[in-house]
């Protein structure tokens, strides 16, 4: 229900003292918000697809001034329909030249779907690529000076981009059309004697369409190769309906319209696929001049763009229109913003549009042109604000946009391989399938009758069938709702495909009775094979038929193997195999054993004794604990030395062996049961003969270790002194400074323990 509100207006006329009051309508009030009205009754109707990358077109009830398009209620881009004065320099613009940042007489240009210009700098002989917001522009073809060779130009006045990024330029004066691939040093000829090749166009199916200025014609080359067909005038130089008159600059809309620049019949000519004649669609009239259309562009609308070179402005005119109007320039010639000399124009997705100015070197961009429509780039709610040539204001409609999907489909299979007993099993995994995606499996690209699961199995394959499947999605926005798989070939068995099994130890090597574990891995040997363990190459009976086989009864050197016998659902060549061999080291065990001894005949009290370790299989480091009547002395050392034992003393030792292999690692020695001399009395032997037979060799001292920190001198007969010591643990051998002493007497002073001295002579005789 829709509410009306009334104003009451007052108007007051002193002079007659009359009062009026007046009601007017206000405005339309919708509750639900979905359109709004101002001061008269106006309406807008958007329509489109609900997919990214769709074009919205709105129409109104009335003539439109102004659109501002709207993406979730906030304005993201307004069009008007009135002259426009707001050029900006894109490119060029810095005087006629060769740099970077210069442009020579810029021609027909190119915009693709990221905004990059591809201009045909012709003056120069090259094509520029100008990014969005760039400064200077790469030369991607040409630019090596006039001429006809490969990587030259003779004048290039129009270029077309395809899909795959292709540069295809009208090369005027060589009568030909080269093909840039991206990054090439030279071009490819696609179209050769040519008369005067000036426009060129990539449709969306890649034909190429050429117009011939001298020729007057346009040649359609399909797939841009080879012989060019007259889609086009080809009927002799003149102004019927059937015939052109330098045909400069082409384009063709979706639907496949060829729409010409006529330029010495100063019109617009358009021809519908299959046509022998075009219809006039711009041309001079009483309300406008066409004095030299150079070139065209036709947006999503069916709106006509065509540059006036001689006219200096860009006109635009509508669908079924008898006139046009100055949409950019249109004010004389000139360097401003708001001048153009024009030849090429453009129109890129955003209804911005590109216009090259010949004489001024420089490519132009006016932003917002009106077009009554809208090229969506993001998911969201769009709607469109009009406003109209009376002044109404509406709101469209909402058209909710979704993003776009990418169908796919990929299959798998339990196996590459077929034969008489396995036939894999193929799967089809699905993105964007929508909620009832359509299968159709195929063998060599032949349809299977009735194979339209997800699951695909068949008896008859056989080595070398190449099976895919082909996807038909329903989902929403997919941009391609057919796509085909990844292929799969069927291969015959071979030895990769056959089970292997690979064994493993926990142990390299292992103590006589220790437990050691081996493992058994496998490929490609199903999910249940059968494991036969062997030593020696005997089957081990006893062993479980699993991939762990665990034994403490191995003997040194043994081999230990496993044969497994593959239940795997697919062709093999061998369906038994065996392991690698594992020799097993196993080391005995040793008994280590523990002997002491002592290094005194007799032991006199208080005097140093030592005793020493005689190990066998003690190991690298074993760990010793001495004993004196079975308690430990704290001593971990093979040797123990002491001077503190009494008669009757019992000495043992302890021992852990360091063994990895032993049943017990811990002997205990003999013990020793030592006899100490207690010394009544010091008597030193009166001669010695230290001649070397191994008889009275030494001045050997009985009892004089009971003594240990005594002093010994010895002189001889002139009172010098030849032997001293401290302690007497080493005898005397007779020598003095390494020689031996003649013999003769000699004579000793012992200090036994600063309380008894004892002194006498002794002879050395030989």
């Amino acid at each position: 229900m829709k509410s009306k509100v009334l104003l009451m207006l007052l108007v007051i006329c002193v002079s007659n003292a009359l009062v009026y009051a007046i009601s007017l309508p206000n405005a339309d009030v919708n509750p639900n918000g979905s359109s709004r009205k101002k001061n008269r009754d106006c309406t807008a109707t958007l329509s489109g697809d609900n997919c990214v990358g769709s074009v919205l077109t709105v129409t109104s009830s009335e003539p439109v001034a102004s659109i501002s398009w709207e993406l979730n209620g906030t304005t993201i881009l307004t069009q008007g329909t009135v002259q426009q004065n707001n050029g900006v320099v894109v490119a060029g613009g810095n005087g006629g030249g060769t740099g970077g940042n210069q442009l020579n007489s810029p021609n027909r240009l190119f915009v693709d779907a990221q905004g990059n210009l591809y201009i045909p700098d012709m003056g120069n002989n090259r094509v520029q690529k100008w990014a969005p917001g760039a400064t200077f522009g790469v030369t991607v073809a040409g630019g090596n000076g006039s001429g006809s060779n490969a990587n030259q130009f003779n004048r290039p006045t129009s270029v077309a981009v395809d899909a795959a990024g292709n540069v295809y330029v009208a090369d005027q004066n060589n009568n030909r059309v080269q093909k840039w691939a991206p990054g090439a040093t030279a071009g490819v000829t696609v179209a050769t004697s040519l008369n005067t090749p000036t426009g060129v166009f990539i449709d969306a199916q890649g034909n190429l369409f050429v117009s011939q200025q001298n020729g007057a014609s346009v040649l359609k080359f399909p797939a841009a190769g080879g012989t060019g067909i007259v889609v086009a005038g080809g009927n002799g130089y003149g102004s019927a309906a059937n015939q052109l008159s330098t045909p400069t600059g082409i384009f063709v809309d979706a639907a496949g319209n060829l729409y010409i620049c006529d330029t010495d019949n100063g019109r617009v000519q358009k021809w519908a696929p299959g046509a022998t004649s075009g219809v006039t669609v711009a041309r001079s009239n009483g309300s406008i001049y066409l004095g030299n259309p150079l070139g065209v562009f036709v947006d999503g609308s069916g709106n006509i763009y065509v540059t006036d070179y001689t006219g200096y402005s860009v006109q635009k005119w509508t669908p079924g229109s008898s006139t046009g109007i100055i949409i950019a320039g249109g004010n004389g010639q000139g360097t401003n913003a708001n001048q153009v000399t024009p030849v090429g124009v453009w129109m890129d997705a955003h209804n911005n549009l590109y216009v090259t100015d010949f004489s001024s070197n420089r490519v132009i961009k006016f932003a917002n042109i009106y077009t009554g429509t809208l090229t969506t780039t993001l998911p969201g709610i769009y709607t469109a604000k009009i406003k109209t040539t009376t002044g109404c204001e509406v709101v469209s409609n909402q058209i909710v946009v979704a993003d776009n999907k990418v169908a796919g489909i990929t299959i798998t299979s339990s196996a590459n391989t077929v034969c008489s007993s396995f036939q894999p099993v193929f799967t089809a995994n699905t993105v964007n399938g929508g909620t009832n995606p359509v299968f159709k499996w195929k063998i060599n690209g032949i349809d299977v009758s009735g194979a339209i699961n997800a699951t695909f199995s068949d008896a008859g394959l056989k080595v070398a069938d190449v099976v895919t499947c082909e996807l038909r999605s329903n989902e929403v926005c997919v941009q391609n709702a057919i796509v085909n798989s990844n292929p799969i070939t069927l291969q015959a068995p071979d030895q990769s495909a056959s089970p292997s099994v690979v064994i493993s130890t926990d142990k390299d090597e292992i103590c006589q009775g220790a437990h050691i574990t081996f493992s058994a891995q496998v490929t490609n040997a199903g999910t249940n094979p059968v494991y036969l363990w062997k030593v020696n190459g005997n089957d081990v009976s006893d062993a479980p038929h699993g991939a762990v086989y665990e034994t403490n009864l191995l003997n040194d050197l043994d081999e230990v193997s496993c044969v497994i016998t593959s239940d795997a659902p697919y062709c093999q060549l061998l369906s038994v195999v065996s392991s690698n061999k594992i020799s097993v080291k196993v080391k005995p065990n040793l008994t280590p054993t523990l002997v002491i001894t002592h290094n005194q005949t007799e032991i006199y009290k208080g005097a140093a004794v030592t005793f020493q370790t005689s190990v066998v299989n003690g190991g690298v480091n074993p760990v010793f604990d001495w004993q004196v009547n079975g308690r430990s002395v704290g001593i971990s050392t093979p040797g123990f030395t002491t001077t503190t034992l009494v008669d009757g003393d019992e000495v043992s030792c302890t021992m852990i062996a360091d063994l990895v292999c032993t049943y017990n690692a811990v002997a205990g020695s003999n013990g020793i049961v030592v006899k100490v001399i207690t010394p009544t009395k010091i008597l030193p032997p009166t001669a010695f003969s230290p001649n070397g037979d191994g008889i009275n060799d030494q001045w050997q001292i009985r009892g004089i270790s009971a003594f240990p920190n005594c002093k010994v001198r010895i002189f001889n007969r002139y009172g010098g002194e030849v032997f001293k010591s401290v302690g007497y643990s080493k005898s005397w051998e007779g020598d003095y400074k390494g020689k031996l002493c003649d013999p003769g007497v000699f004579y000793y002073v012992i200090n036994l323990d600063h309380k008894q001295v004892i002194s006498g002579s002794l002879m050395i005789m030989k």
